[in-house]
């Protein structure tokens, strides 16, 4: 596999490699200063990511106070994701899609049910809380994610619509950590509509010193 270039990674190697599967999601310390690439192997794969503040599970990965800091409810490569206590906790420092959500929640039971009639289906929510327990987080306190390469459109009068990922094979974004961390990591299994292209695949998690 070739991913693609990137020259503030050169010369470094991966201090910890995973490839996510979308029933086998992730959760690992960062340390500040170290770098986070999140590589969509196949092309429009969704990954749903939350982290919290490695010293004090209380605060996290805020969407709401993303938005209202960067005054934008789009991704730019150099914006800083933003904490519940309004603190930097990651900087986004390449991006080689340009589109991405932060306005939808990770899937959930109730939500393959109520707009599928589908019980039992795997989702995000479960994905995130099951790797995140150990760490002390419960069900409750998994915040809203940043859903790297999801593509929402907004329709004439606001309504949300999923399209298709615009991520091609081997696209990447690369993120510089602001704080210790707890990272968390899902290859969304969605597969009834198109936030997946209708066909979950694996997410290449990557973190370098």
């Amino acid at each position: 596999m070739v991913l693609k270039r990137n020259d503030i990674l050169a010369g470094r190697m991966p201090i910890r490699a995973a490839q996510v599967r979308p029933q086998a999601p992730i959760a690992f310390p960062m340390k500040e200063g170290q770098f986070l690439q999140i590589t969509d192997t196949q092309g429009q794969q969704v990954c749903d990511f939350v982290c919290f503040n490695r010293h004090d599970i209380d605060e996290y990965l805020s969407t709401a106070h993303t938005r209202g800091i960067n005054n934008s409810l789009m991704l730019v490569k150099g914006m800083t994701l933003y904490s519940n206590r309004r603190n930097p906790m990651m900087v986004l420092l390449e991006d080689t899609v340009g589109r991405h959500d932060m306005l939808m929640p990770a899937c959930d039971p109730q939500r393959y049910l109520n707009d599928y009639g589908i019980e039992d289906h795997p989702n995000c929510r479960e994905n995130l809380y099951h790797v995140l327990a150990p760490y002390g987080v419960s069900y409750d306190h998994i915040p809203d994610p940043i859903n790297w390469f999801m593509h929402v459109g907004l329709k004439a009068r606001g309504e949300f619509e999923i399209r298709e990922p615009l991520s091609e094979p081997n696209d990447y974004v690369l993120l510089r950590a602001q704080m210790d961390l707890i990272v968390a990591v899902s290859a969304c299994p969605q597969d009834q509509n198109a936030c997946n292209a209708f066909n979950p695949t694996d997410i290449l998690i990557r973190v370098y010193a």
